[in-house]
């Protein structure tokens, strides 16, 4: 019994040792947006409706580098387009039938800390200047 007493003791550090301090903490970041394209007549979704005018060949998401057009990522999710976030990037434009609208985005970074990578937190958004008429992550923009 002593002998095993004794193995528990020289074990018990190396429990502790192995404990992720870690563990369950969430790195959450806000790494997208996302938008979809609705006819400012009839509330019609362009892009994902049943009479879509639109598809993803129709609908140019960029950001300008040292003014120069850069493309942005993007890809079409269930009912919306999201477009996935830049480092450094503030102001993302999206052109579709002759018309662009500008995004700009406020975004604070956190980290990294010994748990979680840098992580993003986008602050506020703008559509055109003004708040975007939303109920929900996805930015409504009118045609």
């Amino acid at each position: 019994m002593k002998r095993l007493n004794l193995l528990l003791l020289l074990f018990l550090p190396f429990l502790f040792a192995c404990k992720d301090d870690c563990e369950g903490i969430d790195c959450l970041s806000d790494e997208a947006f996302a938008f979809t394209i609705k006819s400012a007549e009839n509330g019609e979704d362009l892009l994902f409706g049943n009479n879509a005018q639109l598809d993803l060949d129709d609908v140019e998401v960029y950001y300008m580098l040292n003014g120069t057009k850069q493309p942005a990522q993007f890809k079409a999710e269930a009912n919306y387009v999201v477009v996935t976030l830049t480092p450094d990037v503030t102001a993302y434009y999206i052109t579709a039938l002759d018309q662009t609208d500008t995004i700009r985005l406020a975004i604070s970074s956190i980290g990294p800390s010994e748990c979680c990578p840098r992580t993003q937190q986008v602050e506020d958004l703008t559509v055109n200047n003004k708040a975007p008429n939303q109920d929900s992550w996805v930015i409504t923009l009118q045609r």
